[in-house]
């Protein structure tokens, strides 16, 4: 089937209005020998159709399906279906896991960092700002504007975040294992560093709706857990048992998006607590990430700012700030120019009674009494620290995801916007992700008591 043939989802059911983007994505799911695999894994309810023949419709006479995020009596729509939802094989059976997988889609040009060059997905980022001001003209409302769906990727930001933690079996399970705390704090960097690259994505994923949750494990048995707790500010919160608890990882994401003329900065702070077995505790936050290119320009993707974990029970600090191609060096002395992914840093003592710094520069910080090694690397290569190598993309592969079997009426598998546009339906996932959002709007009036 040809790129601009229809998709075979949309043409069952009655869709008049068609999106000039809402055509045909090559998906490895929509070949036949894939769907009859499906087929006979729908053994739940919700996993097939209560009525008709369609495989992806739920039904054609009822609004919702049984696990929706709408508890609103809502009657069927012919433009928007409640679809059958996924099986085991459409969530577990084809994850990205080499770099080249996982980087499709970008080149790194010779000055370092992703660009995006895949044409398909800056088309469809196009003439947003446009479909924004069209909506602000005709609702006269800011509160009812909505994002294009052809601008997302069929996953939630609930699951994009599980994507920097796929390296924990290789390096929280080690860290575990290790009696000496600079070795502890050595294997929680490479953690942190190792899974940068994996969710630097083209597309933006689908923003949490409140009270949705995640249920998954690593291949190791390593249990994974969230929720999206707060609606304004968006935040998560998270939990991740390794195996045997040899160790927890704990925290939460506020989410914040920058705008600026040409670039975007995304937000995600927030303290990730690594607990062990005896006690001890490492504390650490991750970048932010930034998209440089919206209007013009080469379309960057790359952390920005710095990163910072923190012994507090041994007085050891770690800092590392990302170049961005910069030419500058340990405490401000001058060095070649570096590339756009690359990132420098170091571990130290901390003198007494001094908090953690977050610093542009590392000759700003003022809290270093004793430097214990510098770090270095790319986040699309490795990290050093001194001579020794903690992780190496061309060595370590990310942990496959595994997907509970039974989770929670509020997996952000249930979303019925999600599950269209992986469907490659464009209308369909948008009349969705408006009905979704309404809900959300009148929820907010009903715990406020406007309702």
């Amino acid at each position: 089937m040809g790129r601009n043939s229809p998709s075979k989802f949309r043409r069952r059911v009655d869709i008049t209005a068609v999106d000039e983007f809402d055509q045909f994505i090559p998906d490895p799911l929509n070949s036949e020998v894939r769907r009859q695999e499906n087929e006979k894994r729908l053994i739940n309810e919700g996993y097939k159709p209560k009525d008709g023949n369609d495989p992806c419709i739920y039904s054609t006479v009822i609004g919702v399906p049984p696990k929706s995020f709408i508890t609103t009596n809502v009657s069927y729509d012919p433009r928007c279906p409640p679809p059958t939802y996924f099986t085991d094989l459409e969530l577990n059976g084809f994850q990205k896991r080499t770099k080249e997988e996982i980087l499709e889609g970008f080149t790194i040009p010779p000055e370092g960092g992703l660009v995006c060059s895949d044409k398909e997905v800056i088309k469809r980022q196009s003439g947003v700002i446009s479909s924004l001001l069209k909506q602000m003209i005709k609702n006269f409302s800011i509160e009812k504007i909505s994002l294009p769906v052809r601008i997302f990727e069929p996953r939630s930001m609930s699951d994009r975040v599980v994507d920097l933690w796929r390296f924990a079996p290789q390096y929280l399970t080690e860290a575990s294992k290790k009696q000496n705390p600079l070795d502890r704090l050595k294997m929680v960097m490479a953690f942190a560093i190792s899974g940068l690259y994996c969710e630097m994505q083209q597309l933006k994923p689908f923003n949490p709706l409140l009270g949705e949750t995640l249920e998954a494990q690593f291949e190791d048995e390593t249990k994974v857990y969230l929720e999206h707790t707060s609606h304004h500010p968006p935040a998560s919160n998270f939990y991740i048992i390794g195996p045997k608890n040899s160790y927890k990882m704990h925290g939460y994401y506020i989410y914040r998006v920058e705008m600026s003329t040409n670039s975007m900065k995304i937000l995600q702070d927030g303290p990730n607590i690594v607990e062990f077995e005896d006690g001890h505790k490492i504390v650490f936050r991750y970048p932010s990430a930034k998209i440089h290119g919206l209007m013009f320009g080469k379309r960057m993707v790359y952390p920005s700012g710095n990163m910072t974990f923190e012994d507090s029970q041994n007085s050891i600090r770690a800092t590392i700030i990302f170049n961005h191609g910069k030419g500058r060096g340990l405490f401000g002395f001058r060095k070649k120019k570096t590339k756009i992914d690359d990132f420098d840093g170091i571990m130290y003592y901390r003198k007494e009674g001094t908090t953690m710094e977050r610093v542009e520069e590392l000759k700003d910080l003022k809290d270093v009494d004793k430097i214990i090694t510098t770090i270095t690397g790319s986040w699309l290569k490795c990290l050093k620290a001194g001579d020794d190598i903690l992780w190496s993309i061309d060595e370590v592969s990310p942990s496959a995801i595994k997907y509970v079997k039974d989770p929670l009426p509020s997996d952000w598998r249930f979303r019925e916007d999600m599950i269209w546009l992986r469907r490659n339906s464009m209308v369909i996932s948008q009349e969705w992700k408006l009905k979704l959002e309404a809900e959300q709007r009148r929820d907010e009036k009903l715990r406020k008591g406007k309702i």
